[in-house]
């Protein structure tokens, strides 16, 4: 049985440098649409959070299985403020500095190239589960601001590598993009077998110099 917006706290509910004109290409790249499926978590902890739009619960923090028209990636949740939803949903892909959707309507360029240095410096396939943890709770704590809280007290580290980015601004950073729609906003390295799309994206956000938690519902039958 799937619980929509559960207000009881319950364990296990999971809710993933250089500017110029190269900045401009990226803003001003169109929307592309895709296909985006969650089929479950990767390397996770689960932590208590409070939004401000869903209040307080305990959610999987970490890397996110994702289906991008049908190919398998790995992603994060870069949107707070609304759970996840289950099956095959229409998203679009967007520059990573403007998603996510309302009410935040787009995190910036600052704050998304923070979170792709902290993605170039911390993320590797194999991530263990405490890394992915503090490597989402650190772009819950950049995305989110105000609207988010961690109320757990293990961070995973993530406070860590926030001091670790804010000390190091002309570090490497990674290509990914957004892809937002009706569910939660994620970031992924780049649309995969989209040929000449991603390609086009992935040039765009290069010019930028360029976590994986799931706000899903708990499945009780479990």
């Amino acid at each position: 049985m799937l619980i929509n917006k559960l207000q009881t706290k319950i364990p296990g509910k999971s809710l993933a440098a250089a500017v110029g004109l190269a900045l401009v290409s990226v803003l001003s790249t169109s929307a592309t649409p895709v296909t985006v499926q969650e089929i479950g978590m990767g390397s996770y902890e689960t932590v208590e959070m409070t939004s401000s739009t869903l209040g307080t619960h305990w959610v999987y923090a970490g890397t996110i299985n994702l289906l991008v028209n049908g190919a398998a990636t790995t992603g994060f949740c870069i949107d707070p403020l609304h759970w996840s939803i289950t099956g095959p949903q229409p998203y679009n892909t967007e520059p990573l500095a403007n998603a996510p959707k309302a009410p935040i309507n787009g995190m910036g360029t600052a704050t998304a190239l923070q979170i792709e240095q902290l993605y170039s410096h911390y993320y590797v396939p194999n991530i263990s589960n405490q890394d992915a943890a503090g490597l989402q709770i650190a772009i819950w704590e950049l995305v989110g601001g105000s609207n988010f809280a961690l109320d757990s007290a293990n961070d995973y580290g993530a406070s860590s590598m926030l001091t670790w980015v804010n000390s190091n601004p002309n570090a490497q950073a990674a290509n990914l993009i957004a892809v937002t729609g009706p569910g939660q906003d994620y970031l992924i390295p780049s649309v995969p077998d989209a040929g000449e799309t991603a390609l086009m994206l992935g040039f765009a956000l290069a010019g930028l110099g360029t976590m994986r938690s799931k706000f899903a519902k708990i499945n009780l039958s479990k």
